[in-house]
Formats: C-alpha cells, structure tokens, sequence
C-alpha cells in the first residue's frame, strides 16, 4: 500500500467512502467463558451452578456439591439459608439443598416395590402347609 492510498480511505465507485465492516466475533464462548463451564478435572459443571450469586460460603458448598459431599451441602445449605440475608444467595442454597433430595415418584416407587415383594413373600407363603 503506498502512502497516498494510506492517507485516503478506500471508496466505491460512487465516489462514497466505504466504511469497513465490524468483524464477527468468532464463534463459540471465549476461553475465560469455556473454563468457568469446566470443573478442575475437566468435566462440564452442571448449568444451574454458573447462574449462582459469588458468595464464598455458597461457592464452598458449590464445590463440595461438584465433589460429592452431599453430607457437606446438606448441612451447609441449610445453615447458609438460615444465616443469609440476601434473597438470591438464600434461594440459591435451597436449590442446591434441593438438588441432593431424592426424586419424590422415586421414592414413592420404592415403597410400591416394597410392598409388593411384601404382598408375593405373604402369599407364596400363605399357601405353604407345614
């Protein structure tokens, strides 16, 4: 490029000066983006968490969730909900307390299941003669 098409901008052919177009971002997340969706080991953390309020109590019990101590968020998260003032933190420790809590149809499935293997033992054993 020579100095005198450095000093003018480029124009069409109407004589109007043409104005480069933004780029696009490219696409998908940035890397500081993509890191905040993995967990150390590298395993996707799951969409609910990255929409939780920075609160460092509430990210202890966010790692113990991610690392399996349900015991650790079930006593935690009801403390941190008892203790906080903040409505958005409060709400964000009782969904993650909520999120430990076995499926209320599984449960009641369970005791359905229960009660019929109690029914079959009872009645094959009712017929039986001694």
């Amino acid at each position: 490029m020579t100095e005198d098409e450095a000093s003018h901008p480029p124009q069409d052919p109407k004589g109007s000066t043409v104005v480069a177009a933004p780029e696009e971002p490219t696409a998908g997340p940035s890397p500081a983006a993509d890191q905040a969706h993995l967990r150390v080991d590298g395993a996707e953390r799951p969409q609910f968490l990255l929409k939780f309020p920075a609160d460092p109590e509430l990210m202890r019990l966010v790692r113990a969730f991610e690392a399996g101590d349900y015991g650790a968020v079930r006593v935690g998260a009801t403390k941190l909900a008892a203790a906080t003032e903040d409505p958005a933190i409060r709400a964000a420790a009782r969904e993650l307390r909520g999120r430990i809590e076995p499926d209320p149809l599984m449960k009641f499935l369970l005791w359905v299941a229960i009660a019929l293997f109690v029914f079959v033992v009872w009645y094959t054993y009712q017929g039986q003669s001694r």
